[in-house]
């Protein structure tokens, strides 16, 4: 994982946080929901369908409450201005592909997975490469926490921009904080 820089005052995160939160039509992901929208993402894609499987599969397995898993996702031009993304692949130098704020609430877990994108091998054909950052857009909490294979995201500075080693990054998310934590998430291409 590579630092790229800090949003200083390009981005008013807190006013993002606060569109999210006031939010009632954020995206709830649960087990189940990410199951019943990869049945019907997946028709004629046994891959795409396997892939959503093993994750949950390997949750299962080591005994998670399938129950207790879960997160909200926020978009650009739905519940945000556009011009964040926009601002934020100009820092990058990246074209957006999937961008959306990840929020976890206190007491969840998010277990070690990596993002099934149902596009992937669309985007791959077309643009070769793809990469992946994260933003660390709420103010540091203790006991709040983005892991990765040998790395972890904790306390960062409000604002810090991560390049992901690997767009598929095996990561988890965990919440022992007070309130929700918020990440920034950016999956694009470069020209």
């Amino acid at each position: 994982m590579k630092f790229i820089a800090n949003t200083d005052n390009l981005i008013n995160w807190n006013n993002v946080i606060e569109l999210c939160q006031s939010s009632t039509t954020g995206d709830k992901n649960t087990v189940s929901s990410v199951v019943d929208r990869s049945e019907a993402e997946a028709v004629g894609n046994r891959g795409l369908l396997d892939s959503y499987r093993k994750v949950i599969g390997t949750w299962q397995q080591a005994g998670y409450d399938l129950n207790q898993i879960e997160w909200y996702d926020y978009y650009p031009g739905e519940h945000f201005d556009i011009s964040v993304q926009d601002t934020f692949a100009k820092l990058i130098g990246a074209e957006p592909l999937r961008v959306f704020v990840s929020e976890v609430y206190p007491g969840v877990t998010i277990p070690y997975h990596w993002d099934v994108e149902d596009k992937e091998e669309e985007w791959l054909a077309e643009y070769g490469m793809l990469y992946r950052y994260v933003c660390c857009m709420d103010v540091p909490k203790p006991a709040s926490v983005l892991m990765f294979d040998t790395e972890a995201l904790t306390l960062n500075t409000q604002g810090d921009i991560y390049e992901w080693n690997h767009y598929k990054d095996f990561h988890s998310a965990v919440n022992g904080s007070d309130s929700p934590q918020y990440y920034f998430h950016f999956l694009g291409y470069k020209k």
